[in-house]
Formats: C-alpha cells, sequence, structure tokens
C-alpha cells in the first residue's frame, strides 16, 4: 500500500499557509521507519523535521528542496507492507 506523507500545520500562531523544503534526509529508495526524520521545512518563525507516517520504503519525492508548499501537501509517497 502507498501511503502520502503529508505537510502538518506547524502550530496556531504561525501566520504563513505554506512551508519551505529545507532538506530531505532521505532518498527514493531508502528504508524508513515511522517517526524517523524524513524531510526539514521552514516557516516564517521555525524550522521543523517532518517524519515517516509509517514504516516503509520512500518510493517517491514529490517536492524538491527549496520549493514552497502549502499545509496538507502530500510531498512525498512511501510503499508500506500493509
Amino acid at each position: 500500500m502507498t501511503k502520502g506523507v503529508i505537510v502538518p500545520r506547524l502550530g496556531s500562531s504561525d501566520d504563513s499557509d505554506e512551508v519551505k523544503i529545507l532538506r530531505w534526509l532521505k532518498s527514493p529508495g531508502d528504508e524508513v521507519k515511522k517517526g524517523e526524520g524524513l524531510l526539514e521545512v521552514e516557516t516564517d518563525k521555525v524550522n521543523v523535521e517532518i517524519e515517516a507516517p509509517d514504516d516503509g520504503v520512500l518510493k517517491e519525492i514529490k517536492a524538491r528542496e527549496g520549493d514552497f508548499v502549502k499545509f496538507s501537501a502530500v510531498v512525498a509517497l512511501i510503499e508500506t507492507a500493509g
């Protein structure tokens, strides 16, 4: 099964509705564990690490470093066992 990695809203005090992708910590084909850092994003107030939602293999990255994406955007796909 394929599961999307979604950018969560990063705090109610953040006035922006998008984040900047700073750095990917994993590459397509890498195994990932639930809770493990996948990428770093930047808002106008903080830098945050986004974690893998499930165990699996990172299949596809949909947003490149330097891209701006909206909260709730799917930025990657993980192939899970179940």
